[in-house]
Protein backbone atom coordinates (compact mmCIF):
# COMPACT_ATOMS: atom_id res chain seq x y z
CA UNK A 1 0.00 0.00 0.00
CA UNK A 2 1.39 3.38 -0.92
CA UNK A 3 1.13 6.57 1.10
CA UNK A 4 2.90 7.86 4.12
CA UNK A 5 0.11 7.83 6.70
CA UNK A 6 -2.31 5.17 7.89
CA UNK A 7 -5.67 6.11 9.39
CA UNK A 8 -6.98 3.30 11.61
CA UNK A 9 -10.67 3.07 12.43
CA UNK A 10 -12.12 0.73 15.08
CA UNK A 11 -15.74 -0.33 14.50
CA UNK A 12 -18.20 -2.39 16.55
CA UNK A 13 -20.75 -2.94 13.79
CA UNK A 14 -20.38 -4.81 10.53
CA UNK A 15 -22.64 -2.46 8.58
CA UNK A 16 -20.60 0.59 9.55
CA UNK A 17 -17.30 -0.87 8.37
CA UNK A 18 -18.93 -2.15 5.15
CA UNK A 19 -20.24 1.36 4.37
CA UNK A 20 -16.83 2.93 4.99
CA UNK A 21 -15.14 0.31 2.78
CA UNK A 22 -17.54 1.24 -0.03
CA UNK A 23 -16.67 4.90 0.50
CA UNK A 24 -12.94 4.12 0.36
CA UNK A 25 -13.38 2.12 -2.84
CA UNK A 26 -15.37 4.93 -4.48
CA UNK A 27 -12.57 7.39 -3.71
CA UNK A 28 -9.89 4.96 -4.92
CA UNK A 29 -8.14 4.76 -1.56
CA UNK A 30 -5.99 1.81 -0.57
CA UNK A 31 -7.29 0.02 2.49
CA UNK A 32 -6.95 -3.12 4.55
CA UNK A 33 -9.84 -4.50 6.58
CA UNK A 34 -9.80 -6.68 9.67
CA UNK A 35 -12.65 -8.76 11.02
CA UNK A 36 -12.95 -11.03 14.08
CA UNK A 37 -14.79 -13.59 11.93
CA UNK A 38 -15.37 -14.17 8.23
CA UNK A 39 -18.60 -12.70 6.92
CA UNK A 40 -20.06 -12.71 3.41
CA UNK A 41 -21.04 -9.03 3.53
CA UNK A 42 -17.45 -7.92 4.03
CA UNK A 43 -16.28 -10.37 1.39
CA UNK A 44 -18.74 -9.01 -1.17
CA UNK A 45 -17.93 -5.39 -0.37
CA UNK A 46 -14.14 -5.76 -0.26
CA UNK A 47 -13.62 -8.21 -3.12
CA UNK A 48 -16.60 -8.48 -5.47
CA UNK A 49 -14.55 -10.21 -8.19
CA UNK A 50 -14.34 -13.98 -8.28
CA UNK A 51 -11.23 -15.76 -7.15
CA UNK A 52 -8.74 -17.05 -9.75
CA UNK A 53 -8.15 -20.14 -7.61
CA UNK A 54 -10.64 -22.13 -9.69
CA UNK A 55 -8.52 -21.71 -12.82
CA UNK A 56 -5.38 -22.77 -11.00
CA UNK A 57 -7.25 -25.82 -9.67
CA UNK A 58 -8.32 -26.72 -13.19
CA UNK A 59 -4.77 -26.29 -14.47
CA UNK A 60 -3.47 -28.53 -11.67
CA UNK A 61 -6.09 -31.19 -12.35
CA UNK A 62 -5.38 -31.27 -16.10
CA UNK A 63 -1.63 -31.33 -15.40
CA UNK A 64 -2.15 -34.25 -13.04
CA UNK A 65 -4.19 -36.15 -15.63
CA UNK A 66 -1.52 -35.65 -18.28
CA UNK A 67 1.24 -36.55 -15.81
CA UNK A 68 -0.57 -39.70 -14.65
CA UNK A 69 -1.14 -41.05 -18.14
CA UNK A 70 2.34 -40.02 -19.32
CA UNK A 71 4.21 -41.67 -16.45
CA UNK A 72 2.14 -44.86 -16.70
CA UNK A 73 2.67 -45.09 -20.47
CA UNK A 74 6.40 -44.35 -20.17
CA UNK A 75 6.84 -47.04 -17.51
CA UNK A 76 4.94 -49.55 -19.64
CA UNK A 77 7.20 -48.82 -22.59
CA UNK A 78 10.32 -49.01 -20.42
CA UNK A 79 9.34 -52.32 -18.77
CA UNK A 80 6.96 -54.00 -21.18
CA UNK A 81 4.88 -56.83 -19.74
CA UNK A 82 2.56 -58.32 -22.31
CA UNK A 83 -0.66 -59.59 -20.77
CA UNK A 84 -2.73 -61.85 -22.96
CA UNK A 85 -3.07 -60.29 -26.40
CA UNK A 86 -3.34 -56.71 -25.15
CA UNK A 87 -1.15 -53.89 -26.39
CA UNK A 88 1.69 -52.67 -24.20
CA UNK A 89 0.05 -49.22 -24.09
CA UNK A 90 -3.51 -50.02 -23.13
CA UNK A 91 -5.41 -46.91 -22.02
CA UNK A 92 -8.01 -48.57 -19.72
CA UNK A 93 -5.22 -49.83 -17.46
CA UNK A 94 -3.94 -46.29 -16.92
CA UNK A 95 -7.24 -44.62 -16.06
CA UNK A 96 -6.88 -45.21 -12.31
CA UNK A 97 -3.39 -43.69 -12.21
CA UNK A 98 -4.52 -40.74 -14.31
CA UNK A 99 -7.55 -40.19 -12.06
CA UNK A 100 -5.51 -40.35 -8.85
CA UNK A 101 -2.91 -37.91 -10.19
CA UNK A 102 -5.73 -35.58 -11.29
CA UNK A 103 -7.07 -35.46 -7.73
CA UNK A 104 -3.60 -35.14 -6.17
CA UNK A 105 -2.32 -32.36 -8.43
CA UNK A 106 -5.66 -30.51 -8.34
CA UNK A 107 -5.67 -30.54 -4.53
CA UNK A 108 -2.04 -29.44 -4.24
CA UNK A 109 -2.45 -26.61 -6.77
CA UNK A 110 -5.65 -25.48 -5.02
CA UNK A 111 -3.97 -25.42 -1.62
CA UNK A 112 -0.96 -23.49 -2.90
CA UNK A 113 -3.19 -21.02 -4.77
CA UNK A 114 -5.30 -20.41 -1.66
CA UNK A 115 -2.16 -19.75 0.37
CA UNK A 116 -0.83 -17.40 -2.32
CA UNK A 117 -3.98 -15.32 -2.74
CA UNK A 118 -4.73 -15.22 1.00
CA UNK A 119 -1.12 -14.15 1.59
CA UNK A 120 -0.53 -16.96 4.06
CA UNK A 121 1.77 -17.07 5.93
CA UNK A 122 1.79 -13.38 6.76
CA UNK A 123 4.85 -13.22 8.97
CA UNK A 124 5.12 -9.48 9.49
CA UNK A 125 2.79 -7.53 11.72
CA UNK A 126 0.95 -5.00 9.63
CA UNK A 127 0.75 -1.30 10.39
CA UNK A 128 -2.59 -0.53 11.97
CA UNK A 129 -3.32 -4.01 13.31
CA UNK A 130 -4.89 -4.10 16.77
CA UNK A 131 -5.44 -7.36 18.73
CA UNK A 132 -9.08 -6.34 19.23
CA UNK A 133 -9.62 -6.97 15.51
CA UNK A 134 -9.21 -10.68 16.21
CA UNK A 135 -11.47 -10.61 19.24
CA UNK A 136 -14.59 -8.44 18.97
CA UNK A 137 -13.99 -5.34 16.81
CA UNK A 138 -13.77 -4.60 13.11
CA UNK A 139 -10.86 -2.57 11.81
CA UNK A 140 -10.16 -0.56 8.73
CA UNK A 141 -6.76 0.87 7.85
CA UNK A 142 -6.73 3.44 5.05
CA UNK A 143 -3.51 4.59 3.44
CA UNK A 144 -3.32 8.26 2.50
CA UNK A 145 -1.06 11.26 2.18
CA UNK A 146 -0.47 13.61 5.09
CA UNK A 147 -2.78 16.23 3.58
CA UNK A 148 -5.76 13.82 3.46
CA UNK A 149 -5.49 12.55 7.05
CA UNK A 150 -7.98 14.93 8.67
CA UNK A 151 -10.60 14.44 5.95
CA UNK A 152 -10.38 10.63 6.09
CA UNK A 153 -10.38 10.57 9.89
CA UNK A 154 -13.55 12.67 9.89
CA UNK A 155 -15.20 10.35 7.36
CA UNK A 156 -14.34 7.34 9.51
CA UNK A 157 -15.91 9.02 12.54
CA UNK A 158 -19.02 9.90 10.52
CA UNK A 159 -19.13 6.30 9.28
CA UNK A 160 -19.41 4.96 12.82
CA UNK A 161 -15.83 4.47 13.98
CA UNK A 162 -15.52 4.39 17.77
CA UNK A 163 -11.84 5.28 17.64
CA UNK A 164 -9.69 6.81 14.93
CA UNK A 165 -5.93 6.81 15.13
CA UNK A 166 -3.25 8.07 12.73
CA UNK A 167 -0.06 6.06 12.36
CA UNK A 168 2.97 6.22 10.13
CA UNK A 169 2.59 4.81 6.60
CA UNK A 170 1.79 1.36 5.37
Amino acid sequence: MSGNKAVVGVFSYLDDVANVIEMAKEKGLEYRGYSPFPHHILEEVATPERSPVRFISLFGAVSGLIFGFTIAIMMSLDWPIRTSAKDIVSIPGFVVIGYECTILFGAIFTLLAMFHFAKVPDLLRKVGYDPRFSHDKFGLVISCSASEVDQIAEQLKQGGAEEVEVRDGL
